[in-house]
């Protein structure tokens, strides 16, 4: 019943996107994304995600990226299932021009990951950054950015709270016309005890294969250098799937 959920879910977002990319907002570009696979015989897997995203630029007022993505996986071996894969994630990042290759930030983020007992992690933080590169020849562009944060979260059980100090970098590159890839690495230690980080890092290729659908590939890599009792430091995803220009 689960495995039959999860594929009319993303099924039906697939729909949905489809039916909504007559109605573009202007300014922004927007893109919804689904994936779904499927293995029987002596042993039976699912693993499904979707992620919907946003994106906009005013020349010399800012920028706003945000959106939300889910991952679900199961594996059943001798009527014995067990989930391997369930997470949900949704992040937002304000950009506001302070001079063509300079900007103040604002950052936000919350997480559930039920496979690393993360019942929630939310961060909210200002930063200030800048444009290494900016719509230069095939760099769409190439920033980094720094500021502190503030943390709240649940893991293994335990609650806690705390400032942090955030660096990160973020980098889109045209390959051509119709293909893309993008690239960004968040760092997040903790402003008391610097051995207690947390590092993100995601590359992702798009590429058109219609004016509406294309391909998109990404791996993503979540690190912390320390997770609950009998839980490992790295969490590794690769995701490939369709996407839907909105």
């Amino acid at each position: 019943m689960n495995r039959m959920l999860v594929i009319c879910a993303v099924l039906c977002v697939a729909v949905a996107a489809a039916v909504a990319q007559d109605k573009p907002v202007p300014g922004f570009k927007s893109s919804l994304s689904a994936g779904v696979s499927l293995a029987g015989g002596n042993s039976e897997t699912l693993q499904a995600n979707a992620a919907l995203a946003t994106e906009g630029e005013k020349i010399g007022l800012g920028s706003v990226r945000a959106g939300v993505d889910g991952n679900y996986g199961e594996s059943t071996i001798a009527d014995k299932t067990d989930t391997t894969l369930k997470n949900a994630h949704a992040f937002a990042n304000v950009k506001k021009t302070i001079s063509p290759m300079t900007f103040g930030c604002l950052d936000a983020s919350v997480l559930y990951d039920d496979m690393a007992k993360v019942d929630y992690r939310a961060i909210l933080g200002p930063g200030l950054g800048f444009y290494i590169l900016k719509e230069d020849h095939r760099w769409k562009s190439l920033s980094v950015e720094a500021g502190a944060s503030y943390l709240w979260k649940k893991e293994a059980g335990t609650v806690d709270s705390y400032i942090a100090f955030r660096a990160a970098e973020r980098c889109v590159y045209m390959l051509g016309e119709q293909a893309k890839l993008s690239q960004s690495v968040d760092y997040l230690p903790k402003a008391e005890d610097l051995s207690d980080y947390l590092l993100t890092a995601e590359i992702c290729a798009e590429a058109a294969m219609t004016s509406t659908l294309n391909l998109k590939i990404s791996l993503q890599d979540k690190y912390n250098s320390m997770p609950g009792t009998g839980l490992k430091n790295n969490d590794l995803t690769l995701i490939a799937g369709i996407s839907v220009s909105l």
